[in-house]
């Protein structure tokens, strides 16, 4: 008998302005903020991110990496931070399954400026 693979348990589960359904897994949210524990504080911001970004941009680095069918966008939100990270966004990272028109939490950050790399695909 095969061993199965447990079910994630999922945190949230929002919808962009573009109609992609995004879901975080507590095992991501857990790892990521083990790496960047700056993050912990600004959960609910980042599922608010997700659901409603300033701007949504494609990464076209990241997705070449991955297989046909997955795509990586970065959902910014302005003006978020608080205390060192004053005025910086909330990134989230999300890996897209076209087919499955499901995205998932890849990461969250609290950067001071947009990736030069990304491409613009949404805008609020």
């Amino acid at each position: 008998m095969a061993d199965s693979i447990p079910a994630r348990k999922i945190l949230w589960t929002v919808t962009d302005p573009r109609g992609l359904t995004i879901s975080l897994a507590e095992d991501v949210w857990r790892d990521h903020v083990n790496k960047h524990p700056e993050i912990a504080e600004y959960s609910d911001e980042i599922r608010l991110t997700a659901q409603e970004p300033d701007e949504i941009y494609f990464d076209p680095v990241s997705s070449a990496r991955r297989k046909t069918g997955t795509s990586i966008y970065s959902y910014y939100r302005r003006n978020v931070g608080r205390g060192k990270y004053k005025g910086n966004f909330i990134m989230v990272v999300v890996k897209a399954i076209q087919e499955e028109r499901h995205g998932y939490v890849q990461s969250a950050l609290v950067p001071d400026r947009i990736m030069n790399r990304l491409v613009l695909e949404w805008k609020k």
